[in-house]
């Protein structure tokens, strides 16, 4: 998996720096998953989306699981959109990559 994040280190090209990790680990699924039971048994499934300590947390399901603290979670947060940051943490927990259109209108492969 590849995440890039720009202004981290003044000293990269353009202002960015490029963060990999060979494998996504299973751990990635079960902290979400584990988030959302917390969540559940707080009776907040009905709230839309996240309190800012709530999407902190799920944010180190990238900085601290997937990329093993090459960044912290400020560096994520200040280095990159939250459209970008939501897309990432569908790669790691589900394997959904950005590029990967769901429900797209051309229909699947049988459906053309």
């Amino acid at each position: 998996m590849k995440l890039e994040l720009y202004y981290v280190d003044p000293e990269a090209p353009e202002g960015k720096k490029i963060f990999t990790a060979p494998v996504v680990p299973m751990l990635a699924r079960r902290k979400f998953l584990e988030l959302e039971a917390a969540k559940e048994a707080k009776g907040d499934m009905k709230t839309k989306g996240y309190t800012p300590d709530e999407f902190d947390e799920m944010c180190t399901i990238l900085t601290d699981i997937v990329f093993r603290n090459q960044f912290t979670l400020e560096q994520l947060i200040g280095g990159a959109s939250e459209e970008y940051i939501n897309n990432k943490l569908l790669e790691a927990v589900w394997g959904i990559k950005p590029s990967d259109e769901i429900g797209n209108s051309e229909g699947n492969k049988t459906g053309k």
